[in-house]
């Protein structure tokens, strides 16, 4: 059977289907699009009293209020039946408008749990699988090493840049494409889940095992003069931690043994104790 005119075909029809595309709840939604309904409603009536077909009447009022239903929700329908922001041209006037209503409307708590962001479902569809591991394993290994490698000069003016980001958070979340981790790092960034820091972690023996892969020791050898290391680190954000743990299940994943970073070390002397 051929889909009718003005249904698109891919299109979910149902209130609660456009509202889990989107992340939002069914209550909001409805309380979203119940100023459409109403008035839909009365036009119904009135082209009834009009003479106009029923049939007729009603592909065309749900067809509005489809639509209506999906400019609540920031989506539009293509084609092919792909979602996607509504392209619509908006002036100043226009984006204060929607500002001050979004204020004005408050949060509620009841239909929008704290922990859960909004922008939680877009941002899983921003995602590579490979990413999702890296985001796992940051969540339950912690903060993790990198490094910078630069040329050595004194107080650092002049200093070269050799190779930077050097880590193995790729290679130890179990990633398809190891080699593509400044990408996928890259990405996560962007998304505002992943930090880059100046700051090291807490055990500095974790950047000898960086400084021995392949790299970081063809960025030594790269140069006559003597290269130096700056340790780095990279962790998640307090929304990369929230985003985890709504999206993930994390109960039964230990990161290859990093989720308590317990290797029975013994240490001899009076040196510091590494937490």
């Amino acid at each position: 059977m051929e889909p009718t005119p003005d249904r698109e075909p891919g299109i979910p029809t149902d209130l609660l289907g456009l509202a889990r595309l989107a992340g939002m709840s069914l209550r909001h939604l409805v309380g979203t699009v119940t100023r459409s309904a109403v008035h839909t409603a009365t036009d119904i009536v009135d082209d009834v009293r009009s003479g106009e077909p029923m049939s007729q009447i009603l592909d065309e009022r749900v067809a509005l209020f489809r639509r209506a239903a999906l400019s609540a929700l920031g989506l539009t329908s293509t084609a092919t039946g792909v979602y996607g922001p509504v392209d619509t041209e908006l002036d100043v006037e226009d984006l204060k408008a929607m500002g001050d209503a979004m204020i004005t409307e408050g949060w509620d708590t009841a239909q929008q749990p704290r922990d859960l962001h909004p922008s939680f479902v877009p941002i899983l569809h921003d995602l590579t699988p490979d990413e999702a591991r890296i985001l796992r394993f940051l969540a339950v290994a912690g903060p993790q090493p990198a490094i910078d490698i630069r040329t050595k000069a004194p107080f650092g003016i002049g200093s070269q840049r050799l190779a930077d980001g050097i880590n193995m958070i790729a290679a130890m979340a179990g990633c398809a494409l190891p080699d593509r981790d400044h990408h996928y790092l890259g990405n996560l960034s962007r998304l505002g889940l992943v930090r880059f820091s100046t700051e090291p972690v807490a055990d500095f023996r974790r950047y000898a095992f960086l400084e021995a892969q392949p790299p970081a020791q063809a960025a030594y050898k790269s140069v006559k003069m003597r290269a130096i290391s700056s340790y780095r680190s990279i962790y998640l954000t307090v929304f990369g931690k929230q985003f985890c743990e709504a999206c993930f299940v994390l109960g039964d994943y230990t990161g290859g043994g990093w989720a308590s970073d317990d290797r029975g070390d013994i240490y001899l002397g009076k040196g510091p104790r590494f937490p």
